[in-house]
């Protein structure tokens, strides 16, 4: 394939991407539950965070977002999943799971719970909340569709990103 078959099948899938959001996303019900939902979690996290601590939670916060965005990009590009309904057209990623439900939940958790006890169970909760009634009622809404993943995948990959990255961070923060 030359560089300009590629370009032109790139050129021809952008107007599909843009078509299709045109057509068949913007301005649905599913798309302003997505606009509401990377909006609000902001909205919550800038009235609750807790500003002595801000600099450390938004590294925690950060860590989680690049995460969740390279894990949802490898599942996209390998058809695992998809996004029926786009907030924005040509992005493999949906910004309102990526950078703001998951990030911001995780945030608050890693706020509210200091010791180890109490933050694994709050990850647990919100691992299973999330994997088990978020994630159902995202396909219901088609704002997701899985190809092969499964809500226990998803419940895995919460744990596990919100274990590991405060164990990254704690081994960041200066001991006192």
């Amino acid at each position: 394939m030359t560089k300009d078959q590629l370009h032109d099948m790139q050129e021809s899938h952008a107007l599909f991407e843009y078509q299709l959001w045109i057509n068949e996303s913007l301005f649905t019900w599913t798309w302003w539950f997505l606009l509401g939902m990377i909006i609000i979690p902001w909205i919550v996290l800038i009235k609750f965070i807790d500003r002595k601590r801000a600099p450390i939670i938004w590294f925690f916060g950060l860590i989680v977002l690049i995460i969740s965005i390279i894990t949802d990009e490898f599942g996209a590009d390998f058809g695992i999943w998809i996004y029926p309904t786009k907030l924005i057209p040509y992005s493999v990623f949906e910004l309102p799971f990526d950078f703001s439900i998951v990030p911001v939940a995780q945030m608050l958790i890693f706020q509210y719970f200091s010791t180890w006890k109490t933050f694994s169970f709050a990850l647990f909760m919100q691992a299973l909340i999330f994997a088990f009634i978020g994630e159902p009622f995202s396909i219901w809404v088609d704002a997701v569709a899985y190809y092969g993943w499964n809500y226990f995948y998803s419940f895995i990959f919460y744990m596990l990103t919100g274990t590991l990255t405060r164990v990254f961070v704690l081994k960041w923060i200066p001991k006192k």
